[in-house]
């Protein structure tokens, strides 16, 4: 979001502000969000605000032109923060991610900005390191999370449109504000619970008893988040696609090894010297396919190489692309 966000401050050449309101577990994630706010977006003006005083929580949304949520968290599921923004008529940018998929209609309401995730597999010594009590939840999600990443060319062309059109930011407003009322209102949300009880007890008497399926995966508790939530990015990742390298990548993948980010979550990652072969195989004109990427690690090593891979694209370090 942050480097979204710049990208079409500098573009337009507008002000923008970017107000997030919350709280923050820990002086340690408030210090990555305010490190990353002026590290990422420094030509963006970030307010902090408090979202536990109710005054803030209301007020926000009338300050606002738009909404941005790029979710990447496999905890997103429904999202009530972009029906939040449709009813405040506000036109939204949100990553096209499990619920946010079935709420904000892309070029209709907003924007909805493609995602990518790790294959079924990738995952697996994250869950045993959990499995064996050295890792918490929030870790493990933590880690899924960095092998997730939203489209930034993208989500700034999106952001870039919406600073620069206010016919389209009111186009996009009254069709979210009138598809909130419509489709997300308490009363239509009841009676459409009530048609799917009904349903579903019609389907109970009419059915048979059926077990729960297999489920793939070492450890039936504790999934490979990539594996159990594959369906909430727009797009699989395959060997095939093609990888290209963003400009000054090799600078900015040592001043992101080197940040907080990567000290929280580093143990999930290939070493800096894999990252550099990495992008040693897919340097030249045309670039290269995910399959050469993966194969410049051995094979012990392929679960770090598919969520490297996904990590340097979620910080634009390179660009993944289907293959043509």
């Amino acid at each position: 979001m942050y480097v979204a966000l710049e990208r079409a401050a500098r573009a337009t050449g507008r002000r923008v502000h970017l107000i997030q309101a919350g709280w923050f577990a820990n002086a340690a994630i408030e210090t990555a969000f305010r490190d990353g706010a002026r590290d990422f977006a420094p030509s963006v003006t970030a307010h902090f605000l408090d979202g536990r005083a109710e005054d803030v929580r209301h007020a926000i949304w009338s300050a606002g032109d738009l909404f941005v949520s790029l979710s990447d968290n496999v905890q997103e599921t429904f999202g009530l923060a972009p029906v939040e923004a449709m009813a405040a008529a506000l036109p939204s940018v949100v990553s096209d991610w499990n619920g946010y998929k079935d709420t904000v209609r892309d070029g209709i309401d907003g924007f909805r900005i493609p995602t990518r995730m790790a294959p079924p597999g990738a995952g697996e010594e994250l869950v045993q390191r959990q499995a064996a009590g050295i890792d918490s939840y929030d870790r493990l999600i933590g880690a899924a999370s960095q092998a997730i990443a939203v489209d930034i060319d993208a989500a700034a062309q999106a952001v870039e449109r919406l600073v620069a059109d206010p016919a389209l930011r009111r186009r996009f407003a009254a069709a979210a504000r009138e598809r909130a009322l419509g489709v997300f209102d308490w009363r239509v949300v009841i009676a459409q619970y009530q048609s799917l009880w009904a349903g579903l007890a019609e389907a109970r008497r009419a059915g048979a008893e059926a077990g729960a399926p297999d489920a793939p995966g070492t450890n039936p508790w504790m999934m490979d988040p990539f594996r159990m939530f594959a369906n909430y990015a727009s797009h699989p990742i395959t060997p095939q696609d093609r990888l290209t390298l963003a400009s000054d990548a090799p600078s900015k993948l040592k001043a992101m090894l080197g940040s907080s980010l990567a000290a929280h979550c580093g143990y999930a990652l290939p070493t800096a010297a894999e990252f550099a072969s990495m992008l040693d195989a897919v340097a030249g004109d045309g670039g290269a396919t995910v399959q050469t990427a993966l194969s410049t690690l051995p094979a012990p090593r392929r679960e770090f190489a598919w969520r490297g891979v996904l990590w340097l694209a979620k910080y634009g370090i390179l660009r993944i692309e289907a293959p043509r």
